[in-house]
């Protein structure tokens, strides 16, 4: 069997980076080409471009870089139709992804996505492309299925991959320092230079009141740690920085600052309690404010139907929320907040997510041939 998978952001590359290992455990000799960040590349996918190209995020990012992304966009697909695979694997980066699934089923390449663009959040009306142009979405939030069944979308439940991911550490959990904290400023770098500086300023903040805090800056997977090295030489207080077994290190936290995005469900998963921020580009967050439709922007919370963990986003994601934040996490409401991420753990399914992606892939490409 021959795929091609693409997959557009940091998170997307995590979650379809056993997805070949699992396909060749079904399909001996298993050959895949496409887009992929470094975990994709290292499970032997065949790369026509590499995933870090379409790293932007935001309205007005996404703008100045509309040239160079149609560009890349026509590479891919002309290779993809050329090389004609017997299913195309689509990971999130709807952007990218939509316009590449309609070219795809016009050349009778059948097409599944895998980690569901956010259409329940905002551009619902992207769902009719996706329901004319898509055979299967699987799905790795529960909430997702329902509102693709309600717009006749053929889609199913895999589980979560980081559950996967993250099963040897959440059965054998490192010993927890309540006196760490973990910084996770997000996986791309226009995130890491808008978040990290606030968080390094609620360090300061957080020194008056609890001076034995340690900070551990997690790096996310792709990003340069000389460079973050560099961020942090500026840093008021030490940071220990972290690239390489990243997700025990973050067990071993007391509590975390995270950008909102995938991170926070590696905090859920591991137990440890919380504070989600982020800001954007000023247009950006006013066009989104008009345009999303959720009551939460964090997965956490989404996830759990209510809010589990503080968000503190735009105006409100400063230095002194931060750690007055903190404070109370690395005090008697983590607890609290620890309990109620148990439910998170649980919807996020049981695992074998990987394995249950691969034998709908395979299915869908057995339905074709």
């Amino acid at each position: 069997m021959r795929g091609r998978r693409g997959a557009g952001e940091a998170s997307g590359d995590l979650h379809a980076a056993n997805l070949p290992a699992a396909l060749r455990r079904l399909r001996p000799g298993v050959e895949a080409f496409g887009v992929g960040g470094e975990r994709l590349r290292a499970e032997g996918l065949e790369c026509v471009a590499r995933s870090e190209e379409l790293s932007v995020m935001g309205l007005a990012e996404v703008a100045r870089e509309l040239p160079r992304l149609w560009r890349l966009s026509r590479r891919v697909r002309e290779d993809a139709i050329a090389r004609r695979p017997q299913v195309a694997v689509l990971v999130d980066s709807p952007d990218f992804n939509l316009p590449l699934a309609t070219a795809l089923r016009g050349a009778g390449i059948p097409v599944v996505v895998y980690v569901s663009p956010q259409l329940w959040a905002w551009r619902r009306g992207r769902v009719r492309r996706i329901r004319r142009d898509v055979s299967r979405v699987l799905c790795i939030l529960p909430f997702e299925v329902p509102f693709y069944e309600r717009h006749g979308v053929a889609a199913e439940y895999v589980g979560h991959p980081l559950v996967d991911e993250l099963a040897p550490i959440m059965s054998s959990p490192p010993e927890r320092d309540p006196d760490t904290l973990a910084l996770l400023p997000g996986s791309r770098w226009h995130e890491v230079e808008a978040l990290l500086p606030t968080m390094l300023g609620a360090l300061d903040e957080l020194a008056a009141v609890r001076p034995s805090v340690r900070a551990r800056l997690i790096a996310a997977p792709g990003l340069d740690v000389a460079r973050l090295r560099g961020l942090l030489a500026a840093a008021p207080r030490p940071v220990e920085l972290v690239g390489d077994d990243r997700h025990r290190a973050l067990a071993s936290c007391g509590a975390a600052l995270v950008a909102s995005g995938t991170a926070t469900l590696e905090c859920a998963l591991l137990g440890v309690p919380m504070v989600v921020g982020y800001r954007l580009h000023a247009l950006t967050y006013r066009l989104a404010k008009l345009l999303v439709r959720v009551p939460h922007v964090s997965l956490v919370n989404l996830v759990a139907g209510r809010e589990v963990v503080r968000e503190l986003v735009q105006d409100a994601f400063t230095p002194a929320a931060l750690a007055a934040e903190a404070v109370e996490l690395l005090g008697g409401h983590g607890e609290q907040v620890r309990a109620g991420l148990v439910g998170v753990r649980t919807a996020l399914g049981p695992v074998g997510a990987s394995e249950r992606a691969a034998r709908a892939v395979a299915a869908v490409a057995g339905e074709a041939t």
